[in-house]
């Protein structure tokens, strides 16, 4: 594969974890692994990496490192769950709204006409909610879910050479992530921060928000690249060694199970994107 290619594999990889990571937290309350996950060292360089281009990644990554230097994990986990709770659960009413549509219309409500719209694009590729007609498709987890199979996906195109392909799958990657992330995602940052608590939640979001923008420039300049190659990519059938840091770190993230994290998963409804990550 060339240096480019291998380059632009270890991007998508980013993408794929850091979408992953962001879907474990905002679709279940944390347990101790998950915080082991958000505080390990895979974490960390990938939030240096992007810090180099946000200063709400910088800022993330000193916040994320004051959380990792403390010595009382057990009470973190515990005060992130509350926090989670209070959020994203109830039972008194939800300060900040984790579903795209209010955002949009104004209109406090779930299933409206903007979820009717993600649900589409997530059955396009063959995927719908687990928990289907019961929670909202434009749910903020179920959205990083859905970018991170398409960041897995991505780079298995990229590994079998197919240039167009490729560039097709990162021009749809972009249009999803300015529709229905960048269009909601600060608002919801800003809501959030009113929260009586900044235990992991608030930063969290903002962070999302920040690395949402990022991840746009990244598509449109990937795409660009993809475009300009000849088909097929020359050198890229291979696929990445299974022991390479990023994959396995990868592979750790999406085999850990928070609990009623099955409530904001996808499932496949289709044979259109054939990679099951359910």
């Amino acid at each position: 594969m060339s240096a480019e290619a291998v380059a632009l594999e270890e991007l998508l990889q980013a993408r794929a974890y850091s979408y992953t990571l962001f879907h474990k937290l905002l679709g279940a309350a944390p347990d101790g692994a998950m915080m082991d996950a958000l505080l390990g060292s895979a974490t960390a360089e990938l939030v240096d990496a992007y810090a180099e281009e946000d200063e709400t990644m910088r800022g993330f990554g000193r916040f994320l490192g004051r959380l990792a230097a403390r010595d009382d994990r057990a009470a973190l986990v515990d005060a992130a769950r509350d926090e989670y709770t209070r959020l994203f659960v109830g039972p008194g009413a939800l300060p900040a709204l984790p579903w795209e549509a209010p955002y949009r219309t104004k209109e406090p409500t779930v299933f409206q006409e903007n979820t009717l719209a993600v649900r589409a694009a997530y059955r396009a590729c063959g995927w719908e909610p687990k928990r289907v007609q019961r929670v909202p498709d434009d749910h903020v987890a179920l959205m990083c879910a859905f970018l991170a199979w398409r960041a897995v996906r991505a780079c298995d195109l990229l590994r079998t050479g197919d240039a167009a392909a490729l560039a097709a799958e990162l021009r749809d990657e972009l249009a999803f992530v300015r529709a229905h992330l960048q269009s909601w995602l600060p608002a919801f940052a800003v809501a959030v921060r009113r929260s009586k608590t900044a235990v992991l939640y608030p930063q969290l979001i903002e962070a999302l928000a920040a690395f949402a923008a990022v991840d746009a420039t990244f598509l449109a300049e990937a795409a660009f690249w993809a475009e300009g190659r000849d088909a097929p990519l020359d050198a890229a059938l291979d696929a990445s060694a299974p022991d390479a840091p990023l994959t396995a770190a990868l592979a750790h993230l999406e085999a850990l199970r928070p609990l009623r994290i099955d409530d904001y998963e996808l499932v496949p409804v289709g044979l259109e994107c054939s990679r099951d990550r359910a």
